[in-house]
């Protein structure tokens, strides 16, 4: 069964439980096509490819490494997990210094890739293995760029990080098949939608107070003009009658309320812990949109499922 292989801020699966009793009333019989435009982690799509058999999936992102990575794992894993096989077995060998020299090279490495978008079969896999290896070994997990899209996240200090996970990549490749995997913006999801289809938005979540700002999964960031053009582009596809859900951070100054007031909102808990302060880190309120009724509670719903639904977690650093 498989679940995200990245370590992703903002990842969705401990949120799975407040998503799945917020899906609309008879989903197997109603919705043909799963769309899913701010792909991240994946977790959504890997709980909902393993739960509901659809004619079609179209998953995108803006983030050209992230759909290289996805892309990699669908068409080669094979030659990817030989490719990890082999960092990882280098780097555990490493004591600490030499640990950060690999690291430091790996991620100087990546970032003169940047912006290279035709690579080869092989390149391609080094990359993606390059990608997973410094998201399994920096600090929390972060996938964080800068203005010029370079990884500037620094080394963690894990003893054991499990940078290759054999058989959780082999599952992702086979959930991965019947997918269509985009690099794009989300606005051109609009194509691919109608009345039987089912579109979850996870754009990237607007900061809850001025020092937890972290949009930066790509270079070009996300800020409250970009919040409110998606909010009307969520609501030209409710024009066309097919079933919306967006999860997004809860302010609490009426923001998104206003966006979205046309639409139901729930407030509901959950974990974060990407707060470089750890005191910061823990439950927090977030919001989930929908253009359809549902009976779920506005917080809670679906907590006591949470220990079925813990296969879809990405495994943690050591």
């Amino acid at each position: 069964m498989a679940k995200p292989f990245l370590k992703w801020a903002g990842g969705k699966s401990q949120l799975l439980p407040e998503i799945r009793s917020r899906l609309p009333n008879n989903f197997s019989e109603e919705i043909n096509t799963y769309v899913e435009p701010f792909l991240g982690g994946g977790a959504v799509f890997f709980y909902m490819e393993n739960t509901y058999k659809f004619d079609k999936i179209i998953l995108s992102d803006i983030n050209p490494e992230l759909v290289l990575c996805y892309r990699t794992i669908k068409e080669n894993v094979e030659d990817l997990i030989s490719e990890l096989k082999i960092i990882q077995r280098k780097f555990l060998t490493l004591d600490t210094d030499e640990r950060k020299e690999m690291y430091y090279h790996v991620r100087s490495v990546w970032n003169e890739g940047v912006g290279f978008n035709k690579l080869s079969k092989r390149k391609a896999v080094v990359r993606t293995s390059q990608m997973i290896f410094l998201n399994r070994t920096c600090f929390n997990g972060l996938f964080r760029v800068n203005s010029k899209g370079g990884f500037n996240v620094p080394i963690g200090s894990y003893k054991n990080p499990r940078i290759l996970d054999t058989e959780n990549l082999r599952s992702a490749s086979k959930a991965l098949q019947n997918a269509e995997i985009k690099n794009r913006s989300y606005e051109m999801c609009k194509q691919d939608v109608d009345s039987t289809t089912f579109v979850y938005f996870d754009p990237p979540y607007r900061p809850i107070d001025v020092t937890s700002s972290f949009t930066s999964y790509s270079k070009s960031g996300f800020n409250d003009i970009n919040q409110e053009e998606l909010a009307t582009f969520f609501s030209e596809l409710n024009d066309r009658k097919s079933k919306l859900m967006l999860s997004n951070s809860d302010p609490n100054d009426g923001f998104f309320d206003k966006l979205y007031s046309e639409f139901k909102i729930c407030r509901v808990l959950a974990s974060r812990n990407i707060n470089s302060v750890g005191s910061k880190r823990g439950k927090v309120t977030e919001i989930i949109v929908t253009n359809y009724p549902h009976n779920a509670k506005t917080t809670g719903a679906g907590r006591v499922k949470q220990a079925r639904l813990s296969q879809f977690e990405p495994d943690g650093q050591q």
